[in-house]
């Protein structure tokens, strides 16, 4: 919830995977010709040797060797024991090249031409040839390529609907504008009674202005965006965020007595300042407040300010002197609603010079607070090193919950359905599921910042995408440094200032997260004459349940629940009927063009905002003297970034291999081919 404190960290270093000792023996290769597979084996007949053949010897463009050819190496020992290494990535190294000599990995998408596949493993090695044809490629389109999912399609599926899904459970910022109506929330300017008589703690007119702007000014008025202008265009019009900005309220306590209270004080304050506002003025009412009728508040944000040194200024600090969102604990009241989701921020966080520009006004932690308010977890992980850096940074930082710059990704916008409706009356995501109904074909992405396109792709074949949030999948989306992510490009000062880009990324690229949001419950049975449980075990499931269900049959489904979060100690899996914690799976995670994983551990700093973490083409990227890590996704490059190597966390074999053909500023060619189907 509290802004992200990142603490400067080392060079990284990336590990490139390596075989396993140095090639020490010649090999000959025969190729299986036109058959359906071909093999090959050292050129001695008996003792130590590898050997390799393919089940497909003849793949389409698009594709990979890995997974298109799929190989099988043994290994043979001196006494002729045979082990299968053709998966140990540490012991077997695949190089590919074409006729022309040049050199691909096992992984990449391969263009049409003559192959060879090298593997060395164990000190020995031996070659295959192989083939890629053309093959049939067309252009995508609905129901030949990909299926449609509008904001229909997610109806009442919005995390700002459900307790068990998002952050801090129920009474959630309503997160769309509904029938030509705003939520509304009440921003406070707080001070304390024992430092209210000092200007500097006190609130200036011009102080109030500077608020009243940062919430709900034009973006021209703010040195980047304000919070109703970002959010107006991250939802694509989707959610417009009215409000008021109260006079300052002054808080009887001290901010001595606050302090010992701790970070529990900002409940009470918050529950104080909301009768305060209503009590002086009265011709409001509180259900206006309520937009969404859950006998809650929307949400009441306090900017503070005070004489402690907060917790970035000093570590022994009091926990209240941050920035964070949490509940007052209040019970909901439709007829009176109390005040229970609240955000506390300094007052000098919105105020910060990180930009030169005038007015000094920056909504970055209020937009990403206001996230937490509406449901979004945090992307980046709480835990930390003894060295007091964070673990791991697996959503790769550009994100607005992540390191507070640039966009909402497409999944944080699915959460909240800002999708576009069937009949078009409204802009949106328009989110196209790669459905196996075309297994060869291209489809252009536009600029999703722009124009909300995204892809959504899982295996097609043997478990389909549930086609909600829910679930476990790719998004797909073309990151272009425009809208709100313009102003982030050049760099954060905030970030920059601990030696990285540290911003939006500068250059146009193909961003892809892995997304693991699968929901829980205990699914089991219950007496039917007293109601009592009788067993249970946690299992997976695609329904999204507020409240447990009895049936007439004895059967027992409880509430399902969020199990997957950012922060490894929070996460948690199920694993034969019971709930592990401390899980490897996390909610959402960058893959990084490079197949390097290289936000797994405390350097991954170094790559925030880096080109290199997107896909794309070497020819576009000479073209704007920029580097990408690679322009292919395919399940052998990726495998770095997945807890079981080449299967998902559901146990779920991927089949696709997609990969950018073509891109300029705004959009990009991405060509997709099912390996199921070769």
């Amino acid at each position: 919830m509290k802004k992200k404190i990142v603490l400067a960290l080392g060079i990284a270093s990336l590990v490139s995977l390596a075989a396993c000792g140095e090639t020490q023996t010649s090999s000959s290769s025969t190729s299986g010709g036109s058959g359906d597979s071909s093999s090959s084996s050292s050129s001695a007949a008996t003792g130590r040797r590898v050997e390799m053949t393919l089940e497909n010897n003849v793949i389409p463009a698009g594709t990979n060797f890995f997974d298109g050819c799929q190989p099988t190496v043994i290994y043979y020992d001196a006494n002729e024991n045979a082990t299968d290494y053709t998966d140990w990535k540490n012991y077997t190294r695949y190089t590919i090249t074409n006729d022309a000599g040049v050199e691909f990995s096992a992984g990449d998408a391969l263009p049409a031409g003559r192959y060879t596949a090298q593997v060395v493993c164990q000190s020995r090695r031996t070659t295959v040839d192989f083939t890629v044809e053309s093959g049939t490629v067309v252009e995508g389109a609905e129901g030949s390529g990909y299926k449609t999912i509008y904001a229909e399609d997610f109806d009442g599926m919005e995390i700002s609907k459900h307790p068990n899904v998002g952050t801090l459970g129920a009474g959630k910022f309503p997160g769309k504008s509904e029938n030509g109506r705003n939520p509304k929330m009440i921003v406070v300017p707080v001070t304390f009674s024992n430092i209210v008589s000092n200007p500097q703690y006190d609130f200036s007119e011009e102080e109030i202005d500077v608020i009243e702007k940062a919430f709900f000014g034009e973006a021209d008025e703010t040195s980047w965006q304000s919070l109703r202008s970002f959010y107006y265009s991250s939802s694509y019009g989707n959610l417009t965020i009215d409000g008021i900005v109260t006079d300052k309220f002054v808080v009887s306590m001290t901010t001595d007595e606050a302090e010992r209270q701790g970070s529990g004080a900002a409940a009470t304050i918050a529950t104080q300042a909301a009768n305060w506002y209503f009590q002086n003025h009265p011709e409001e009412k509180r259900t206006d407040y309520d937009f969404d009728g859950d006998g809650y508040l929307d949400g009441i944000n306090l900017i503070y300010k005070t004489n402690k040194a907060n917790t970035n200024e000093d570590e022994n600090a009091s926990d209240l002197w941050w920035n964070y969102t949490s509940t007052t604990g209040a019970s909901a009241n439709a007829s009176n609603p109390p005040a229970y989701r609240y955000f506390w921020s300094l007052y000098e966080f919105i105020t910060t010079p990180y930009y030169n520009d005038d007015p000094v006004i920056d909504a970055h932690t209020i937009i990403h607070e206001n996230g937490h308010l509406i449901g979004l977890n945090d992307y980046y992980s709480y835990d930390r090193t003894e060295q007091g850096g964070a673990t791991e940074g697996v959503a790769g930082c550009v994100d607005m919950m992540d390191n507070n710059v640039g966009d909402h990704n497409a999944y944080s916008k699915m959460l909240l359905n800002w999708l576009r409706k069937e009949d078009g009356s409204n802009d949106g995501l328009n989110v196209m599921y790669v459905d196996g109904s075309n297994p060869n074909f291209t489809l252009e992405l536009n600029s999703f910042t722009d124009t909300g396109d995204v892809v959504v792709i899982r295996n097609t074949t043997t478990d389909a995408w549930n086609e909600t949030p829910y679930d476990e999948y790719l998004i797909l989306q073309y990151y272009t440094p425009t809208g709100v992510n313009e102003g982030d490009s050049n760099g954060y000062r905030e970030w920059q200032e601990l030696q990285s880009h540290g911003g939006t990324y500068a250059d146009p690229g193909l961003q892809v997260f892995h997304i693991d949001a699968r929901l829980g419950a205990q699914i089991g049975t219950y007496d039917l004459e007293t109601g009592n449980l009788l067993s249970y075990e946690w299992q997976y499931t695609d329904e999204l349940n507020d409240a447990a269900q009895r049936l007439e049959d004895g059967t027992y489904i409880g509430a399902s629940t969020f199990l997957t979060d950012n922060t490894g100690s929070r996460s948690r899996n199920i694993v034969d009927g019971t709930i592990q914690s401390n899980s490897a799976f996390r909610e959402i995670s960058a893959i990084l063009s490079s197949g390097v994983n290289g936000l797994s551990g405390s350097t991954y700093y170094n790559l925030f905002g880096e080109t290199s973490n997107l896909f794309g083409t070497d020819t576009y990227a000479e073209e704007i003297n920029a580097t990408y890590g690679g322009n292919t996704y395919s399940n052998f490059q990726a495998r770095d970034f997945y807890s079981n190597d080449l299967v998902w966390n559901d146990g779920s074999e991927f089949n696709w291999t997609f990969s950018v053909e073509s891109q300029d500023a705004d959009s990009c060619v991405i060509h997709f081919v099912d390996n199921s189907a070769i």
